[in-house]
């Protein structure tokens, strides 16, 4: 096993890291001080308590303050987008700069449709049964496929750090607000060559397909597009590699041809980057 392989036998279902905070009375002192003071509301219509009482289980509040104490973060300014499967914390790092912590929900039971993209894939080995052991390791999956694609100069999040179900980057945007998706923005000829480019690199040179690509996993910045949401993308050997590439270049060939452009026909884009 390389340095880089991962197995579902490093995580486990228990919490007996947390047994140190058990029964102390200055537990909720030591979990306050991942929050700042003035914490950012959500502005999308989430009540943000439920959705921290959702996410932040001890498990997690405890991942965070370690996070903390080893200097990754200093404090959690609050939530910025939640999903099914993950919510995104906008936090703050020591020197200043603003970080995406990407939290996995533990106890949602739409990982159990992941699999698929584990399954087959010659980078994992003995998988165990269990939601939390998905979970962890879909955040160790999405961890090392960002690095693989930052390796290839592919435009992607910078990764800083993966612990159980929090996977802490680059944040992407200003003020705690992320840079918008190509769903929420007017679209060019630009944008869906640098599409096609992402994808024919992701392949080629990263050996991934992305498995979920999307006008919703794709933001628009000012130096250009960059790719996110990677813990579907899967080895060039999986089984499905090759139905998930195609089902990619038609959902993302629709979207442009939905938007008014001319688009090319999926199945040359396909022999194009599997040339």
């Amino acid at each position: 096993m390389s340095s880089d392989d991962i197995d579902i036998d490093d995580f486990d279902n228990t919490d007996h890291d947390l047994e140190q905070f058990e029964g102390t009375d200055d537990t909720l002192a030591k979990f306050e001080k991942i929050f700042a003071k003035k914490r950012k509301v959500l502005d999308d219509g989430f009540d943000r308590n439920k959705v921290e009482n959702q996410v932040l289980d001890k498990s997690t509040m405890f991942t965070l303050y370690e996070m903390i104490n080893a200097k990754v973060i200093s404090y959690v300014n609050g939530i910025v987008k939640a999903g099914k499967e993950s919510v995104l914390f906008w936090a703050v790092a020591p020197d200043g700069m603003d970080v995406a912590l990407k939290v996995y929900l533990v106890s949602t039971v739409s990982f159990k449709k992941r699999a698929a993209y584990i399954v087959g894939d010659p980078r994992f080995t003995r998988l165990k049964s269990g939601t939390r052991n998905m979970v962890y390791l879909w955040a160790k999956k999405e961890y090392r496929n960002l690095r693989q694609c930052a390796r290839h100069n592919i435009p992607v999040p910078k990764v800083i750090h993966v612990s159980n179900n929090v996977l802490a980057m680059e944040f992407v945007g200003k003020d705690g607000i992320p840079s918008p998706t190509l769903h929420e923005t007017e679209i060019t000829e630009s944008d869906y060559s640098q599409v096609i480019d992402i994808m024919t690199k992701l392949y080629k040179d990263a050996r991934l397909v992305h498995g979920d690509f999307s006008e919703y996993n794709v933001l628009k910045t000012d130096s250009g597009l960059l790719l996110f949401d990677l813990g579907s993308a899967v080895d060039l050997a999986h089984p499905n590699a090759q139905n998930f590439l195609e089902r990619d270049i038609k959902n993302m060939t629709y979207f442009f041809a939905k938007r008014g452009l001319t688009v090319r026909n999926p199945k040359d884009i396909l022999a194009e980057i599997t040339s």
